[in-house]
């Protein structure tokens, strides 16, 4: 046994880290997944499809399927949206506070987006402060149901929200590897605006973005806490919920679960799947110049007013988390009428 460990370099210390991470993994992953395939495919001693066969039965559960995927997508898309224009400002111009603005467009990541939920629906609840001060301003005249049909917008809004920094980081790395020298190579044959973006620099980042547009997807596609907020149930994650937290404890729930970890992890590999052979080889940064440069009058005008209304928004759900958490009195009032303490 000791000349095995001294054949694999296994030094005490090493093997006692190897099992303190076996352990770990062990309790906190393998177990909860063994579980859960126990509670889908046994039932008393003996292995079964009958709850899969329920499951796939109901043209109902085929909709929540489907509508979880769509807010994935969605989420993914707006995301996209959201964070490309951002990576391009802060990585191809040079502006006065763009270290300052670096370090605000990850704030979001700090609270879950569960919890900007319930600042969120403070905000604009039918009786919440937005609808309030449009009524006293005489802009509406009856309240607005701002995330109707279901509360999917309040979602939607309210992940994005929070998921953009992860996309951000990820677009913005691939971007600044992007070696400029062959974008220069692509304006010397005539292409230039749009056909550089979509023929040359995009191609380049789709690595980058992949990978961060698989992890957004999947978050939104796994969510709980949001949907549960705005009562936006016919997602599979509240349905595992729902189930699981019955006294009797549906199984189905259980091949809900078996379900959505094949889904994510089937998307995961689809995603790198669609990436093999796409990782292009390019110079060192430190033997390129920089494709960033000054950023004009207007240019920074422009990069304030995005990135601080960007900021701006993202910050009051979290905003009104703190002033209700402080508040003793928040009824009919566009901000809290009264303070404890």
């Amino acid at each position: 046994m000791t000349t095995w460990l001294r054949q694999h370099d296994l030094t005490p210390a090493r093997v006692v880290f190897l099992a303190g991470l076996l352990l770990f993994f062990g309790a906190f992953m393998i177990y909860p997944l063994a579980y859960v395939l126990k509670g889908a495919f046994w039932v008393e001693g003996k292995f079964t499809l009958l709850f899969f066969w329920l499951m796939l039965s109901e043209p109902a559960q085929w909709g929540i399927v489907l509508n979880s995927i769509n807010l994935g997508l969605i989420v993914t898309a707006a995301t996209t949206v959201l964070s490309l224009p951002i990576a391009w400002a802060m990585v191809r111009f040079e502006f006065p506070g763009k270290g300052i603005f670096n370090g605000l467009l990850l704030v979001p990541l700090v609270l879950p987006p569960f919890v900007g939920a319930v600042g969120m629906r403070q905000m604009f609840a039918r009786f919440g402060s937005v609808n309030l001060v449009l009524m006293d301003w005489g802009v509406i005249s009856q309240p607005i149901d701002w995330f109707g049909g279901g509360g999917m917008l309040g979602v939607v809004v309210m992940e994005v929200l929070h998921l953009y920094p992860i996309m951000y980081l990820n677009v913005a790395s691939a971007l600044a590897n992007v070696d400029p020298s062959l974008e220069e190579a692509a304006k010397n044959v005539g292409a230039s605006g749009l056909r550089l973006w979509r023929r040359v620099t995009f191609p380049l980042m789709l690595p980058g973005y992949f990978a961060g547009a698989s992890i957004v997807f999947i978050w939104a596609f796994t969510d709980l806490g949001t949907p549960l907020v705005f009562e936006y149930r016919q997602v599979v994650p509240v349905q595992i919920f729902n189930m699981l937290s019955d006294i009797h404890e549906n199984p189905t729930g259980y091949a809900l679960v078996v379900l959505m970890v094949t889904l994510s992890v089937g998307f995961f590999y689809l995603s790198k799947s669609a990436m093999a052979g796409r990782s292009y080889q390019m110079m060192v940064r430190g033997h390129v110049a920089s494709a960033s440069k000054a950023a004009t009058r207007w240019q920074s005008a422009a990069i304030y007013l995005f990135l601080g209304g960007l900021t701006m928004v993202a910050l009051i759900p979290h905003a009104s988390v703190v002033l209700t958490s402080l508040a003793e009195r928040w009824f009919l009032t566009a901000l809290p009428s009264a303070y404890t303490g």
